[in-house]
């Protein structure tokens, strides 16, 4: 049975990429903490329809919503099904997100392809989305989105021009929806995870000719001298969604154990 600790009970929450890695996280707290969730996933179906079976049979309530968020229609399909069976939402999180598939990730070599698909994922379906499910929040006079986005929204880095600056983008839309709709008492904030444990990070690992010490690299960046699990994300994010933060809103928090605190640290 879940343990309903009693932060999101009575709310409605769509949570995009969360079938596997920090969506997944987020959707599991979420749940415990007693919200009801929409599960979106884009291909991985058998993913998400995992993540709604244990939450199900916990005792919790999940739907399972799958749509490519790179096409307006299917966006509306997502929002159209989570809203038919949840009812109104009151906390978005958006949590896709993309690199570069066919392209080195610089500004003279990406491709269009790859620039627009990264661009398209990270940023432009998230303002679409938004678009769908702010005015059910304006009438209520109430609502929290969270964005997810990265330590590459705050600060450079190389061979990562379009993510860095998708990003980027988040962190400053995020601010800047904070200040168009805090008189609707809608609060808009953002995390930006450093390097976590998830499916995707060790797909990259796995790329290196020395995953191991590839590992051990990427946590001496931390000053915690760690890398975060997805747990560590989905904690602050109930924070964001719960009615403790009613004071928060335009924030971007890094959740990077330190990373972030002294620009990169050297490695010891």
């Amino acid at each position: 049975m879940v343990n309903v600790k009693g932060q999101l009970v009575g709310k409605k929450a769509l949570i995009t990429g969360a079938g596997v890695g920090i969506g997944k996280a987020i959707a599991l707290r979420f749940v415990q903490e007693g919200a009801e969730v929409a599960v979106h996933v884009n291909r991985s179906w058998e993913n998400g329809l995992q993540v709604v079976q244990e939450i199900t049979q916990n005792e919790g309530k999940a739907i399972l919503v799958q749509g490519d968020l790179t096409k307006k229609q299917e966006i509306e399909a997502v929002v159209k099904k989570a809203t038919s069976e949840l009812g109104s939402i009151d906390i978005l999180v958006y949590n896709s997100g993309v690199g570069t598939q066919h392209s080195s990730d610089m500004v003279h070599t990406i491709t269009e392809e790859d620039w627009d698909n990264v661009l398209s994922v990270n940023l432009k379906a998230f303002v679409f989305l938004s678009q769908l499910l702010l005015p059910a929040m304006m009438q209520a006079g109430k609502g929290s989105v969270i964005t997810i986005s990265s330590i590459r929204g705050l600060l450079g880095n190389p061979v990562l021009a379009s993510y860095c600056a998708s990003k980027g983008g988040m962190v400053l839309l995020t601010k800047q929806m904070a200040l168009d709709y805090a008189k609707y008492n809608i609060r808009v904030n953002c995390i930006c995870p450093g390097f976590v444990d998830t499916e995707m990070f060790r797909f990259y690992l796995g790329k290196q000719s020395d995953p191991e010490a590839s590992r051990r690299v990427f946590a001496g960046m931390a000053a915690m001298n760690r890398i975060g699990r997805p747990e560590e994300i989905a904690a602050p994010t109930v924070f964001f969604a719960s009615d403790v933060s009613s004071f928060v809103t335009g924030v971007a928090l890094p959740v990077d154990g330190g990373y972030t605190a002294n620009g990169v640290r050297e490695i010891q």
